[in-house]
């Protein structure tokens, strides 16, 4: 994790004509309404704005989340109810589907994690646990420090996995299964903080010789910052190594000017899931300005869509099966953290949050993402579509300043049920109206804005 991303995203606003728009009724960021959906059975059938083919798969979706505290003491954690807001599916609840945590080297601080992720499992649906180790025990390596880099060392590669074991194990034992579990946090990072460096021959050595003795889960490489292919290539290369993984997963840091907001065809060639695992950014607020409460700032809207949503797009796009936010508690994230000099309230649900909810709260793990098509009405939007539950569920961007109306959407075989919610600069995941006929749904979406279709089957 960086306290600061090094080079924002740029934003980047589309011009080109837009399809699907409908203002609903303006709602206040901590208490979106239960859902209301209505629908015009009459609706005539016309050409297809966006028409989706369920014969084409892509990748199926492991899910959506953020991260927990990962230092401080049990009073740090989230509680109860902040852990059902993120998690719920419930109204004003953001649906999250993947916890991550973190692995002190200090095992009696382990503790600290079980109200927070028991409640996340029993309360949400099908979430999964991902813990991440900044660094091993100060003792097991060359700096003798848990802080600026340093190696593992070469005679504590047992002790270490030993230690990942012990871990899952201690979890395991309060009835939390841990499903995935990193062996490094960004080994191409030495701040001074909790921190480790590998190369990726390193990794690929540790993870064949030693990772078979990580029970219970499955390991993932490596977590770099920018989702550097030198870090995991080498195991993925490598037939022993590779039988010990089940993911591979990187950050987005400087990924996309490195060109690695992108496919990943060695890991799909082997079967292993892309994970991003860590993005932070909040350069909208400048030096600290009060904005983040306010669920109608333009300048955290327009960062929220242009950058962040734009990028949990264009990771689907990219066939990857999960998107992990940094901290899910805090003032630029899904739920505020009361610090008064950036205007939230703790545990109150933000814009940023409901903006993420239109992907993690409706596109569940095991759906998988299919082919769709675009008509030229449709062309200026951002869409990606998914299959499962018997339901077909399409999220849309517009990043366009205009409006399309009666935007249609076609489907392979006739709909029961239609389902809208839209989030803008002046709307947090509010319902609004769909128009019925057969196999196709008629939408509106408004401009700058993220809405999602669910379409029962």
């Amino acid at each position: 994790m960086k306290h600061i991303p090094k080079v924002p995203l740029v934003a980047t606003v589309a011009a080109t004509a837009a399809l699907l728009i409908a203002p609903a009724t303006s709602a206040q960021v901590a208490t979106t309404p239960s859902p209301t959906v209505t629908t015009y059975p009459s609706a005539a059938q016309g050409a297809a704005d966006i028409t989706v083919d369920t014969g084409t798969k892509y990748q199926t979706i492991d899910g959506f989340g953020a991260a927990t505290p990962i230092w401080g003491d049990a009073n740090g954690q989230w509680t109860t109810a902040e852990t059902q807001t993120l998690v719920g599916l419930g109204p004003g609840q953001l649906g999250m589907s993947i916890v991550r945590t973190g692995v002190s080297p200090v095992s009696n601080e382990w503790s600290y994690l079980v109200n927070s992720l028991k409640t996340a499992k029993s309360y949400g649906s099908n979430v999964k646990i991902l813990a991440s180790p900044w660094t091993a025990p100060a003792n097991f390596k060359t700096n003798n420090s848990r802080v600026n880099g340093g190696k593992l060392k070469a005679d504590y590669y047992d002790d270490y996995a030993n230690h990942l074991n012990s871990f899952v194990q201690y979890l395991k034992g309060k009835s939390i299964a841990v499903d995935v579990t990193s062996v490094q946090n960004e080994p191409d990072w030495h701040p001074n903080y909790d921190s480790m460096d590998w190369t990726g021959q390193e990794l690929a050595k540790f993870v064949k010789e030693q990772g078979a003795k990580v029970k219970d889960t499955q390991l993932m490489v490596a977590e770099s910052m920018g989702f550097n292919r030198s870090y995991t290539d080498p195991t993925l290369k490598d037939a022993a190594a590779r039988a010990n993984i089940g993911y591979v997963g990187g950050h987005l840091y400087d990924a996309e000017s490195q060109g690695n907001l992108s496919a990943y065809p060695l890991a799909a060639q082997y079967g292993k899931n892309q994970w991003m695992t860590e993005w932070n950014l909040h350069a909208a607020d400048g030096n600290g300005s009060n904005i983040w409460g306010n669920p109608s700032n333009a300048t955290v809207w327009n960062e929220t869509l242009d950058n962040i949503m734009r990028t949990v797009h264009k990771s689907m796009e990219s066939n990857w099966s999960a998107y992990v936010w940094w901290y899910g508690r805090r003032f630029y994230s899904f739920i505020g953290d009361g610090e008064a000099q950036y205007g939230t309230t703790k545990g109150a649900v933000l814009k940023r949050g409901q903006a993420f909810s239109q992907f993690s709260k409706y596109v569940r793990p095991g759906y998988q993402r299919v082919l769709l098509t675009k008509s030229s009405k449709a062309s200026g939007l951002e869409v990606t579509a998914y299959q499962g539950d018997g339901k077909i569920t399409l999220v849309v961007l517009n990043r366009s300043t205009k409006a399309v109306d009666n935007a249609i959407v076609q489907v392979p075989q006739k709909v029961s049920q239609a389902e809208y919610y839209i989030t803008s600069q002046s709307q947090g995941a509010a319902s609004g109206s769909t128009a019925l006929n057969g196999d196709q749904v008629t939408v509106s979406v408004g401009a700058r804005s993220i809405s999602t279709v669910v379409l029962t089957l």
